[in-house]
């Protein structure tokens, strides 16, 4: 891959007026930081905060379709993208001599706080990226005094089950597995599994999880429907019947959405009630979802995020 114009936030033009972004851990920081207006164009995947979904679909980095002559179209003074980007595409855009930034992940912690002060710099917009920090390590590290001490007979076997295939968990390592270790739980593939692979209802019920979590794609209504549906599925697979997690209904779904970007503190709160529900009783997720909805995007979002609600 040439990585003549990969470039970091201090390289890229300060407050650069066109932004072409692909990928939605970077979109949505963006408009957060005060660049909506200036994303010319976003991945097929970034859709929130409302608004930024009337801008040009280009394509999906994550599915290797970018449509890159409609990118360089758009004439724009920077490209954002996440490491999964085709080498192919990214030497397109080098030699057509557009400035890249490539952001890791916004689904652990540590990734979303690097890529806030990241884009934080880029959007010259460094004080509202601390507060947006600040904010975040503020409930990082609340869930992390009350977890990081508990022994591990008193930390749950849970199962993560990946929005997009029945039985497709992830391993050591990977965002999921962080979120869960964060919030207290123990993953059961994680001496397993070092990526994304699938596995069998008779592997899960082997390890008997005291907890199931999934989600449901972003792409549907954050409303109940599709959420208990996800959770009704997976309660009535037969294989699963005989698990810790089915028989005491301890099987949670949320929107793919929560475990994005700045929303992810949201989603380890509830991690954490569902895992540890007197250790968390005083915590409302919903609430400090509401609060940084209202803080840091200016919009108070309607919809059912989690299955069954807190």
């Amino acid at each position: 891959m040439n990585k003549g114009n990969l470039a970091t936030s201090r390289e890229v033009s300060r407050s650069p007026g066109r932004i072409v972004s692909l990928t939605p851990s970077a979109s949505e920081l963006i408009c957060i930081l005060g660049g909506m207006d200036k994303i010319v164009g976003r991945d097929d995947h970034s859709s929130f905060p409302p608004g930024l979904n009337e801008k040009p679909p280009l394509g999906s980095g994550i599915r290797g379709t970018i449509r890159i002559e409609e990118v360089l179209d758009l004439d724009p003074d920077v490209v954002v993208a996440g490491r999964r980007l085709p080498p192919e595409t990214v030497e397109v855009m080098d030699a057509a001599g557009i400035p890249m930034l490539l952001v890791g992940t916004s689904c652990e912690t540590d990734s979303l706080i690097k890529n806030v002060r990241s884009l934080g710099e880029m959007m010259n917009a460094n004080e509202k990226a601390g507060e947006l920090v600040g904010f975040i390590q503020r409930y990082r590290d609340l869930v992390l005094s009350r977890t990081r001490d508990l022994d591990v007979e008193d930390k749950p076997r849970v199962y993560h089950e990946c929005a997009f295939g029945k039985y497709k968990t992830t391993g050591s390592g990977t965002a999921a597995d962080l979120c869960i270790d964060l919030a207290g739980g123990l993953n059961i593939a994680e001496d397993e599994l070092l990526e994304e692979q699938v596995v069998s209802g008779d592997w899960v019920a082997g390890k008997n999880p005291n907890v199931i979590i999934s989600q449901v794609s972003s792409s549907v209504l954050p409303a109940e429907d599709p959420l208990k549906g996800k959770r009704d599925e997976i309660l009535s697979r037969p294989e699963l019947k005989r698990t810790d997690a089915v028989r005491s209904e301890k099987v949670y779904v949320s929107h793919l959405t929560l475990r994005r970007g700045p929303r992810l503190i949201g989603y380890l709160l509830y991690l954490a009630r569902w895992f540890h529900p007197s250790l968390f009783e005083d915590i409302d997720p919903a609430a400090v979802e509401r609060e940084m909805l209202r803080r840091f995007y200016g919009i108070s979002l309607e919809g059912i995020w989690t299955y069954p609600e807190i």
